[in-house]
């Protein structure tokens, strides 16, 4: 009777130590793909963020190109202006000076 006591006993025992194994190993698989989880969410914002990161670079250099090209426009632009002042001057003193001519004449 001891023995079959003793086998009932064990086998109680590895029944309970195999559940136990079971229960610490799905514990396991679970804070694992927990952290492989966290790390894929990680992954993913840092991606996300890297991508905003690149398009906000791209706006900026667009932007100052922009405003580089629109400043070498707006020197040709204000080197014409002046140019068409001294130009008009000019055609305003020669009309004065006709002006001037045909009143003494």
């Amino acid at each position: 009777m001891d023995t079959n006591n003793l086998m009932r006993n064990l086998k109680i025992f590895i029944v309970i130590a195999f559940i136990i194994g079971l229960i610490a190993a799905l514990f396991y698989l679970g804070y694992g793909f927990f952290i492989i989880w966290q790390g894929m969410a990680a992954g993913i914002i840092i991606g996300l963020l890297l991508i905003l990161v690149l398009i906000l670079l791209g706006i900026c250099i667009y932007l100052w190109l922009k405003n580089l090209w629109t400043k070498r426009e707006y020197k040709k632009l204000e080197y014409q202006l002046n140019r068409c002042q001294t130009e008009l001057k000019h055609e305003k003193a020669k009309k004065a000076e006709q002006l001037e001519i045909s009143i003494e004449e």
